[in-house]
């Protein structure tokens, strides 16, 4: 191990934090899309030989401090939802990432310290 590789790592650590800045809106979850059978006697919904369901809704599904979460999106912010979570999840790799560079920075100084003793 080098100090090299050492700079390298710091260098791969600065671009992850650069990049975590440009995340912009986020929000943990998952959205799905929901058709329902409401409960009008005789509603197409619930035609014996063509059913056709109420939808599509859309739902936002999270979990945050233990406590889980639903609640119906409008349609017109499905789009919205959708880049804020797929920012989200970006951001949950650049933090991976950044943990598993900052354990190998670690590890590369311990041992550049423990060859100089030596």
């Amino acid at each position: 191990m080098s100090k090299t590789q050492l700079m390298q790592i710091e260098k791969k650590i600065l671009k992850v934090k650069t990049q975590l800045t440009k995340i912009g809106e986020m929000r943990p979850g998952s959205l799905s899309k929901q058709y329902n059978v409401c409960g009008t006697p005789g509603c197409k919904c619930k035609d014996k030989n063509n059913p056709q369901k109420h939808g599509p809704y859309y739902q936002l599904s999270y979990s945050r401090k233990g406590k889980s979460t639903s609640q119906f999106i409008r349609k017109e912010m499905v789009k919205d939802i959708e880049k804020q979570l797929k920012n989200y999840k970006k951001f949950k790799e650049l933090t991976d990432t950044w943990i598993e560079l900052a354990l190998e920075h670690s590890k590369t100084k311990i041992n550049l310290l423990k060859n100089t003793k030596e």
